[in-house]
């Protein structure tokens, strides 16, 4: 499933497309929006993008700067201008940042869905190349670092890191990674498929890491054991200062996570296409501010993720704080149907409390620790319901007992609802209901 975003400073064009895409039951997409450059940025430091439909003359910052700031984290999003303007000089702009299409507002949705078809093609002939690429490297055998394997193993373990650091022992190799910087552990663990070996499925792993992660991260990397990959990763300090905050309760480092499980969630995608195999991640905190905790923050996470598997979830992405909250003794006794029962009852409770906001896959997937695509399809093997068919009910049921229940009006309800566009809100409801909004309250 391929991520499109659509940014447009009128919410009315916003709306309208989005609507038009989830009604066109050619595309499996997931549809994200955005009123301004500035808006879609933080949705970019969040979640992977695939496909851009951007406006280009908006206030502050326009789609032709916007397209510069997407490139630099998702350098593989398809790009789509549309705008109400046909002028030479935008074309020309256009044609410079490499776009795939140029569409006036005025030529209507098709030429918006045949570009965005072809966008999804570009895409799936990209995946299949790197599908290629790597089943012929897969013939291959890649010797281990062995020396690295060991220091890391050690670090793990918890000998302190400055000692492994000086060891003459490893005085020949380039560990890359400042230790007074900030940097931080993944630990991926690997379902294998039935007819891949453990080793070709680890190195592939690897390689579908590496080939994901910018060159903005610095990297170091190991191999447990036959299922377990570590990596050790420090971030630059001009992509860190890129999630700075003017609040100081907000972190550099938590906007700069989200981003790190987006590039996470592209690595478990391409992993389950290429490999067919599940990959789990756990992440780690800052470790500059005591190595000594690597050892801990290491087995935490591991029996976190060792956990879930066991209870049959796959495709996890957890941090070391969602592990200490989450997986408490208590946790440890539960079987595996309560587990599933209560992972559901999670999802559900999280869509019930947030009518009004954010209740997109990302959102919801984050609150479960899964990969967005895998949740969708968790959700619907065990419940027999498509999540977005769940959460349509939802919204449904609230606007209903609002109408029949409070004075509020109706573009009150629709925000309560999580529609920021009363329009949209009635061609939902007319659509659910074959009545508009205000035909129903009059009948009541």
């Amino acid at each position: 499933m391929y991520r499109l975003l659509i940014v447009d400073d009128e919410p009315v064009i916003v709306n309208g497309l989005i609507q038009l895409f989830q009604e066109n039951t050619e595309f499996e997409l997931d549809v994200c929006k955005a009123y301004s450059a500035a808006q879609a940025l933080s949705i970019a430091k969040k979640m992977k993008l695939d496909i851009l439909v951007s406006d280009i003359r908006m206030p502050q910052k326009t789609g032709l700067q916007l397209v510069d700031e997407i490139a630099y984290y998702w350098p593989h999003c398809r790009i789509i201008f549309l705008t109400g303007y046909s002028e030479f000089d935008y074309v020309q702009a256009a044609l410079r940042k490499s776009a795939d299409n140029y569409i006036l507002k005025t030529e209507g949705i098709d030429p918006i869905f045949r570009a965005v078809g072809e966008a999804c093609h570009k895409l799936d002939e990209e995946n299949s190349r790197r599908i290629r690429e790597e089943k012929a490297s897969m013939h291959f055998q890649i010797a281990a670092p062995v020396l690295k394997n060991e220091r890391i193993r050690r670090m793990l373990k918890g000998e302190p890191a400055a000692s492994l650091l000086a060891d003459p022992r490893y005085e020949e190799l380039d560990f890359r990674l400042n230790a007074e910087e900030p940097a931080f552990v993944v630990i991926g663990r690997i379902d294998n498929p039935e007819d891949l070996k453990p080793q070709e499925a680890l190195e592939s792993v690897q390689r579908a890491f590496h080939n994901n992660l910018p060159d903005s991260i610095t990297c170091e990397s190991s191999i447990s054991d036959e299922h377990i990959v570590v990596w050790l990763l420090q971030p630059q300090a001009e992509l860190l200062g890129r999630f700075l905050h003017p609040d100081p309760e907000a972190p550099a480092w938590k906007g700069f996570m989200a981003y790190m499980k987006g590039i996470l969630e592209l690595v478990q995608n391409e992993c389950e296409g290429l490999l067919g195999a599940s990959v789990s991640f756990g992440v780690s905190g800052d470790l500059s501010k005591g190595w000594e905790t690597i050892r801990d923050q290491y087995s935490a996470l591991l029996g976190a993720l060792e956990s879930r598997v066991s209870f049959g979830h796959k495709m996890i992405v957890i941090d070391i704080e969602q592990a200490h909250q989450e997986f408490s003794p208590e946790s440890g006794q539960m079987k595996q149907e309560d587990m599933k029962s209560w992972v559901i009852n999670q999802i559900q409770s999280f869509i019930q409390h947030h009518l009004s906001g954010d209740v997109s896959l990302t959102a919801i997937a984050e609150h479960v620790h899964f990969n967005p695509s895998y949740l969708s399809r968790y959700y619907k093997q065990m419940t027999g319901q498509n999540l977005q068919d769940y959460i349509q009910s939802k919204k449904l049921e609230c606007a209903l007992h609002l109408m029949q229940h409070t004075n509020l009006k109706l573009i009150e309800i629709a925000a309560r609802v999580g529609f920021d566009s009363h329009s949209y809100f009635t061609t939902f409801f007319k659509k659910k209901m074959g009545v508009s909004p205000q035909e129903y309250r009059n009948s009541k």
